[in-house]
């Protein structure tokens, strides 16, 4: 009697904690209590048929079924990976010949410009009055000079005086071009048609000679890629190599280029060797200054061993594991091999199946070394892979 009122008492308990509970929380409860049964009832379901000696052991003596794979051994392009930025071919960085402050910028960043258009100038003050001094150097030079030779003309002079007027007017004459070239460059014109990419002065600033003011970019032109790679692969690459782009702008899209330019001496801040890729937009709008991803694909192709993904157990970089059966086909090995690169569904392997024929796919992922296996069925010669649901396998 007593036990029935405790039992009745945790009934009573357990109603007041499932009402006190949301309608979500309360199935939540019970459906955990009935996922513990299950698990329990499964259990002792599994114990029960484990137990029993006389039970069916063939599976255990017999070895995990395991399905396999040709080990094929091709040629093959191991593409160099890298990432970049898009430039325009034409790009140019417009500056001032001298240094002065800046009086006119009426070209804003971004803006579409068409060739000869005024893009900036300087303050013209001290341009103009250089001009205006050295020519009138020259005129003195010259009347200098014409005064001269009548003197010596009615042998006042010598030929010695003669010739260092002469001298005079060359070096006046000189200077004038010199100051008139600096003030046809104390302003910045557009050279083509094109658009202004960046812009680094402002109104009123005072900028040195050859500092840039603009980032120029020629309408029509083709786009480029810089990308710097290592050591060991600039080694690999050759003009003309083709190569795939793409941007984050447009997932999915990809660019087809091919390597123009192959830089011959490293960068001193990275150590990377830069190069560069012609890039064909397909009509597609491009911005300069997007991060390219690279893969370029060397002429030059390596023998490897060839094998389905599948049989990949695992991988850490440039290392990996394949499981091989023995040359029994009983028992699985495990082998460490070092990895090249993805071909669609394959794995290019660089070492370490050396003389084998066959790796595991299917089931590989149940198996450790020295495991019993019972293959069954041959060796796929189809794609180099033979996985589930191909026609005509149960």
């Amino acid at each position: 009697m007593q036990a029935f009122r405790v039992a009745c008492r945790k009934k009573s308990t357990a109603r007041h904690r499932i009402a006190r509970l949301g309608i979500s929380e309360a199935w939540r409860v019970l459906l955990s209590g009935a996922l513990v049964g299950a698990v329990v009832v499964g259990v002792a379901v599994l114990g029960g048929c484990g137990g029993n000696g006389n039970g069916n052991g063939n599976g255990d003596e017999q070895g995990i079924p395991v399905k396999t794979a040709r080990v094929d051994f091709e040629e093959v392009s191991v593409p160099v990976h890298t990432s970049g930025k898009l430039t325009s071919a034409t790009e140019a960085r417009l500056s001032f010949k001298t240094g002065g402050i800046v009086g006119r910028i009426p070209a804003d960043e971004g803006e579409a410009v068409m060739s000869g258009q005024l893009l900036a100038a300087l303050k013209a003050d001290e341009i103009d009055a250089q001009v205006t001094q050295a020519r009138s150097g020259f005129d003195k030079a010259d009347r200098d000079l014409k005064r001269a030779r009548r003197l010596y003309a009615d042998s006042v002079i010598t030929l010695e005086q003669v010739q260092d007027v002469e001298t005079a007017f060359s070096v006046a004459r000189s200077q004038l071009k010199i100051a008139e070239f600096n003030q046809t460059h104390s302003s910045i014109h557009a050279p083509t048609d094109g658009r202004i990419l960046k812009r680094f002065a402002e109104m009123n600033e005072l900028v040195g000679p050859g500092s840039p003011v603009f980032l120029f970019g020629s309408s029509g032109g083709q786009w480029t890629v810089r990308a710097g790679i290592s050591d060991r692969d600039i080694i690999r690459l050759s003009l003309g190599d083709s190569a795939r782009v793409t941007f984050d702008a447009y997932k999915g899209l990809e660019f087809p280029a091919r390597v123009v330019e192959i830089g011959e001496a490293a960068d001193p801040m990275s150590g990377a060797f830069e190069i560069e890729l012609s890039l064909d937009d397909g009509g597609m709008k491009l911005v300069s200054g997007f991060v390219a991803r690279v893969d370029v694909f060397p002429a030059s192709c390596e023998p490897m061993h060839i094998v389905p993904i599948e049989a990949l157990v695992e991988a850490d970089g440039e290392r990996g594991y394949v499981y091989v059966p023995d040359q029994g086909g009983a028992m699985a090995l495990k082998k460490a091999i070092v990895l090249g690169c993805l071909i669609g569904e394959r794995v290019a392997i660089q070492s370490g199946l050396e003389g084998e024929e066959l790796v595991v796919t299917d089931g590989a992922a149940y198996l450790t070394d020295n495991a019993a296996i019972r293959i069954v069925d041959g060796p796929s010669d189809k794609g180099n892979r033979n996985g589930p649901g191909d026609p005509g396998e149960e």
